[in-house]
C-alpha cells in the first residue's frame, strides 16, 4: 500500500482562457502602480488637439459604444505597460459643460521646456493660467494652463541646463 496521497498538481487545473488583448495594463504585476485618469470632455476634437498636438501625447487605443453612445480614448507617452495613461470620455449626447466639482485638482507633466509648451499649448487650444515662475530658489519652473474643457495642467520643467 502506497503512503503518499496524489492531489492533482496546479498543471492539471483547469485554468479560464485569458484574452490577452483584454489585459493590456500588464498581466503579471506583482505591485500597485498608477494606470490612468478619466476626463470628461465635451469636444473631443478640441482634446486631442490640446493633448496630443499641444503636450505630444499619443493615442494607444479608442473604444466607441454605440449602444452606451461614449468614445473612450486612452492616451499616454509610452504604452499601457509602461506609464500611466489619461482617459478622455466623450459621451456623444453631452449637451451642458461638466462641472469640475472642488476635489479636482491638476494633472502634471514633466517638460523640459516650459516657455515652448506653454507658448504650444496656448496654440492649441490651451489657455496659460499662471506664466512659468519659479516657487522656491533653486527649484524647477512651474506653469498651469487650462485645457478646452477647463482642467488645469500643472506643466514642470524637467530638464535643467
Amino acid at each position: 500500500m502506497n503512503d503518499h496521497s496524489v492531489s492533482p498538481q496546479a498543471s492539471d487545473a483547469v485554468t479560464p482562457a485569458v484574452d490577452s488583448s483584454l489585459w493590456v495594463w500588464g498581466a503579471n504585476a506583482i505591485r500597485p502602480r498608477l494606470l490612468h485618469s478619466m476626463l470628461r470632455v465635451k469636444n473631443l476634437d478640441a482634446s486631442i488637439k490640446f493633448y496630443c498636438q499641444g503636450l505630444g501625447m499619443h493615442e494607444i487605443s479608442r473604444f466607441e459604444s454605440e449602444q452606451g453612445r461614449f468614445t473612450l480614448l486612452f492616451l499616454s507617452y509610452t504604452d499601457f505597460a509602461s506609464g500611466p495613461a489619461i482617459e478622455l470620455t466623450y459621451n456623444w449626447d453631452q449637451a451642458d459643460d461638466y462641472s469640475h466639482g472642488t476635489g479636482f485638482g491638476h494633472l502634471a507633466v514633466g517638460v523640459p521646456d516650459i516657455q515652448g509648451m506653454c507658448d504650444r499649448l496656448a496654440a492649441h487650444g490651451g489657455t496659460v493660467t499662471t506664466a512659468p515662475k519659479k516657487m522656491l530658489e533653486g527649484a524647477p519652473h512651474l506653469a498651469f494652463v487650462k485645457d478646452p474643457d477647463g482642467y488645469s495642467i500643472e506643466l514642470i520643467q524637467t530638464f535643467h541646463g
